[in-house]
């Protein structure tokens, strides 16, 4: 497990060397909060998601190697199934039903010190497909995550300047045949960023609800990470 892990790394790092030029010469990006971010240890990393560029967006400005929450559909995706393998992403089913498996690639990520990257809207923003809505509602797996293995957690949103509404490039019907969802399949439009800016906020202490039951403690942290996140998007934070 830890060649695996280690050869993920020098692959996401080769991959961040050759494609973070292209990347910022395509999207201009400017980092508020960056000393928040934690520098060594076992870490939960929450964004919003909006586009399907956002995991790339953090993965280009974080200084940490990133192991990513993934829908276990997106590896349906022609070539996507070789990436995942290669950059550490860990597949993980969205109805609920997680796996032995994928819960022990969370698991060892931790053990290894390493951070965690979730969208707690999971696609359910992208389904909606209204880019000026807020938040869409949390699921709180992450939040079980966080208590369940005394993990601090890091929010983090990107907030879009400028940016491109396109149709989505593969059609409802290649979709389907991928066996995506059909709430995916239904997806109308993506955003395509030009100008972002990325904001990490201060830690949430998983220590500040150990006290409580599992369950009032997941709906405790989810909500709280929703309030930070939303705070965070405000865009008074940024004339600070």
């Amino acid at each position: 497990m830890e060649n695996t892990v280690d050869q993920a790394k020098k692959n996401v790092e080769n991959i961040k060397k050759f494609v973070t030029p292209f990347f910022n010469l395509a999207v201009n990006t400017t980092v508020y909060g960056y000393h928040n971010i934690v520098p060594t240890g076992k870490l939960i990393l929450t964004c919003n998601h909006r586009s399907d560029m956002d995991p790339f967006v953090i993965g280009s400005v974080f200084p940490r190697f990133i192991s990513w929450i993934a829908a276990e559909y997106t590896t349906r995706i022609p070539l996507f199934k070789d990436f995942v393998e290669k950059t550490g992403t860990i597949p993980m089913a969205i109805d609920g039903n997680i796996s032995m498996a994928s819960i022990k690639k969370v698991q060892q990520v931790f053990k290894n010190g390493d951070v965690l990257g979730i969208f707690p809207e999971g696609h359910d923003y992208m389904v909606k497909n209204d880019f000026s809505a807020p938040l869409a509602n949390f699921h709180t797996g992450f939040a079980a995550f966080s208590l369940r293995n005394k993990v601090d957690i890091l929010p983090s949103v990107i907030i879009p300047e400028e940016e491109t509404i396109t149709d989505y490039p593969i059609p409802p019907l290649v979709r389907a045949f991928m066996g995506m969802p059909k709430e995916v399949c239904d997806i109308k439009r993506r955003v395509v960023y030009k100008k972002i800016n990325v904001v990490f906020g201060e830690v949430i202490k998983y220590e500040d609800y150990a006290h409580l039951p599992l369950d009032k403690g997941m709906v405790a942290v989810s909500d709280e990470t929703k309030r930070r996140m939303g705070e965070l998007q405000k865009v008074d934070y940024l004339k600070k």
